[in-house]
């Protein structure tokens, strides 16, 4: 915004400059031409990067100095300069264009040392007259620039105010939907519990189901590597793969009792919705827990989807299948060895 007003002033009010080249000097026609390539490098920069860089800012600097010590006569020939001189509001602009992201100071800086340099020649040889003109137009000229920069200045407070309390917000709004979303699925998992955990537990209680009873000691195990698989999963929410680190609770279950799992993962691992990584699990589990002997665990990680693979001794009881539609199971038994396969992928 900054830059479209310097460049404005140049080509708009004072365009004449470089459309009659005899109304100044060379030097003066030279500055010109300087402060316009400084005034298009700064919009290219703000356009391309959203700010002007130290470097940037600091060259630019001490360009429009070196252009203030020009224009005020300093380098001859040079008449004394006239109070509506050109310059004196134009590179106090690009001046404001450089500094408008620091503290005023440095801007009010900047018109203090301007204004001496450029002022220089009618404080050395002009009457009385001149020195009022010339203060009258610094004055007027310098006032309004600084005036802007504080107008800059103010805005972009409030803007960085407004950012940071709209980012608190956003905070706390998404710290709110991410309980909200861990209690549901606290719910959804006790949900699960007590369809299944809570019916065994009460069998056990009441006498009707037999502890010794190798069905219910396998239902047992499953139950366990279940519980133990959604209590695990309230805790995974920073793991990078969460269907092995749901997968450890279940192995760590079935290593309790015996058995020895050797686990291999590949694959860079993606996004699984918690409800398919209770399905995909959940016939891996049942083959898994009820091993005595070696299994291997594979978890394929591919495209779009995810394959968990488990080859154990075969267990007493069939596998129950997924009941979501999207996880699908392969099995494959030969030589008292089951070879079972979840797999996902996403719709």
């Amino acid at each position: 915004m900054l830059a479209t007003v310097a460049l404005t002033v140049q080509f708009g009010l004072n365009g004449d400059v470089a459309l009659d080249p005899t109304s100044g000097s060379r030097a003066e026609l030279a500055v010109y031409g300087v402060l316009a390539l400084l005034g298009v490098t700064c919009a290219i920069i703000l356009v391309r990067r959203g700010a002007i860089p130290w470097w940037g800012r600091w060259t630019g600097l001490a360009v429009l100095l070196g252009c203030s010590v020009v224009v005020s006569g300093v380098l001859p020939p040079h008449s004394a300069l006239p109070p509506e001189h050109w310059s004196i509001g134009l590179i106090g602009w690009y001046g404001l264009v450089l500094l408008y992201d620091l503290a005023i100071g440095w801007f009010a800086g900047f018109l203090i040392v301007h204004v001496t340099l450029i002022g220089w020649s009618v404080v050395a040889g002009g009457a009385a007259a001149d020195l009022a003109d010339m203060a009258v137009t610094f004055v007027s000229v310098a006032g309004f620039q600084l005036g802007v920069a504080l107008s800059a200045r103010l805005v972009r407070t409030i803007a960085e105010d407004a950012s940071r309390t709209s980012w608190a917000e956003e905070r706390l709004r998404v710290g709110e939907e991410a309980a909200a979303a861990a209690a549901r699925n606290h719910e959804r998992r006790y949900a699960d519990l007590r369809h299944t955990t809570v019916p065994l537990l009460a069998g056990l209680a009441d006498g009707t189901l037999d502890p010794r009873a190798e069905s219910v000691r396998r239902r047992c195990a499953v139950e366990a590597a279940r519980m133990r698989r959604l209590l695990n999963a309230g805790r995974s929410d920073g793991a990078t793969d969460r269907v092995v680190h749901e997968l450890g609770a279940i192995i760590d279950v079935a290593e309790r009792h015996g058995a020895s799992v050797h686990l291999s993962v590949r694959g860079t691992p993606g996004e699984v919705p918690e409800p398919v990584r209770r399905e995909l699990l959940a016939p891996i589990a049942e083959a898994l827990v009820t091993a005595r002997s070696e299994a291997r665990v594979t978890v394929l990680h591919v495209p779009g989807g995810v394959r968990v693979s488990v080859r154990c001794a075969v267990p007493d009881l069939p596998v129950t299948p997924p009941g979501r539609g999207e996880v699908s199971v392969v099995e494959s038994v030969a030589d008292g060895q089951i070879w079972l396969e979840a797999s996902w992928r996403s719709p």
